[in-house]
């Protein structure tokens, strides 16, 4: 019965991340994505079918990520021991830096210092993967994402930049062909990747496991479903879809503007602060009560360097784009020290303090936490502080205030 229960505890109480690991991991084969603004998981199966095929089976219940992260189980796998309340927020980790690429053709289109781009290449460069799942866009509709793996070099670069966007990407690792898969993904992903790991004593698990060459996850604030980005399209910038060849949320400059090229050749922009703004007002009930802004469980985590580019944006400043990068695993010390050994990045000494997304992140978990109704996904540690609960709008005021 282990779709009826992943359908009733998860997707049914909008629990589900949509990182899309249930459909390669399902033995029966019944389980697809649909193409929704928010893509879930989905049978067209009935219920006496789906009890029949799925049996005694729990492996998409085993590995979902929505409501049990499995976080403490993956740490002791990883690092022999499970974080401690301090390092609640930011995980285990041996060192931290500002990243910068060196690479002028990353550097031109990423969204920050072009770390997940960079290391990704510098991946299939020095043959630790043989191929990258990544985030590009639809070319014929460029405001929605698309998942993909390759061994394009020319394609990773392709797909720089966050998409800022619900994306699931795990769906791809059915019956793929490659044999060392670097995953780039948002925590919740990454947290399904390493469940999926945790499961020793199946042959079907540990055939795709064991593809999965490392991980790096990007920091997640402001993840939403499609409609939000259709949003800032039709009803901010005025411009109906059909007319949308091109698309990016970080064009130009950094910060980066969100940009959308119509067909008649024509560019239109919208400040980053706005996006900040707007996209809070799209976000499903498992984002909004997400227990993470970094899992922690990746071998490199990586954000934008600058720890409050809504100010940045907002103030129309211009400072030199970084990104900050925690390294948690010796896969990923090796990966960084390749990129840096080949000229591909410059690093500085960093030590990581806080970020707005980060901060945003505690009170909104904080927040659903303290209502004692629906249920939430489970925190990686004990959750211990002492400040007060702040709304999001007073969290990014303050965040402002604090560079003043």
């Amino acid at each position: 019965m282990s779709y009826h229960v992943l359908n009733e505890t998860i997707i049914q109480q909008d629990l589900c991340t949509s990182c899309g690991l249930c459909v390669p991991i399902c033995p029966a084969n019944i389980i697809a994505l649909s193409d929704e603004s928010v893509p879930l998981p989905y049978v067209t199966l009935s219920k006496t079918a789906i009890t029949d095929l799925c049996g005694t089976c729990n492996l998409c219940v085993q590995i979902c990520p929505g409501f049990d992260t499995g976080v403490q189980e993956t740490e002791k796998r990883l690092y022999n021991r499970t974080r401690s309340s301090e390092e609640r927020w930011t995980g285990i980790y041996e060192s931290s830096y500002q990243l910068s690429s060196n690479n002028p053709i990353i550097a031109s289109v990423a969204a920050a210092g072009g770390a997940g781009t960079t290391l990704a290449v510098t991946a299939l460069e020095e043959g630790i993967a043989d191929a990258m799942i990544v985030v590009g866009r639809d070319p014929n509709r460029p405001w929605i994402p698309v998942a993909y793996i390759t061994d394009s070099i020319e394609q990773v670069i392709e797909a720089a930049q966050s998409s800022y966007c619900i994306t699931p990407t795990l769906h791809l690792l059915k019956d793929s062909p490659f044999e060392k898969i670097g995953i780039i993904g948002v925590p919740c992903q990454i947290q399904a990747v390493q469940k999926l790991m945790n499961v020793q004593d199946n042959p079907q698990v540990r055939l795709i496991a064991d593809k999965i060459a490392f991980t790096v996850e990007i920091a997640c604030a402001s993840s939403t479903s499609r409609d939000g980005t259709v949003h800032l399209i039709t009803n901010l910038l005025g411009i109906p879809l059909e007319e949308v060849v091109e698309m990016r949320y970080r064009y130009g400059e950094y910060p980066g503007q969100f940009m959308v090229r119509t067909a008649d050749g024509n560019r239109h922009f919208l400040p980053f602060f706005r996006l900040v703004e707007e996209f809070k007002k799209f976000k499903t009930y498992r984002c909004l009560t997400c227990p993470d802004w970094w899992s922690g469980v990746s071998d490199i985590s990586i954000s934008d360097g600058d720890p409050d580019i809504y100010t940045t944006s907002k103030r129309k400043e211009a400072p030199k784009p970084s990104s900050t990068i925690l390294v948690r695993t010796e896969t990923g010390r090796r990966l960084l020290e390749l990129a840096v050994r080949s000229g591909m990045v410059s690093l500085t000494d960093y030590e990581f303090i806080t970020n707005l997304g980060l901060e945003r992140k505690k009170h909104r978990y904080r927040h659903y936490a303290s209502l004692n109704g629906r249920r939430i996904p489970l925190p990686p540690a004990e959750d211990r502080y002492t400040e007060s609960l702040l709304s999001d709008d007073e969290v990014i005021d303050r965040g402002v205030h604090l560079r003043q």
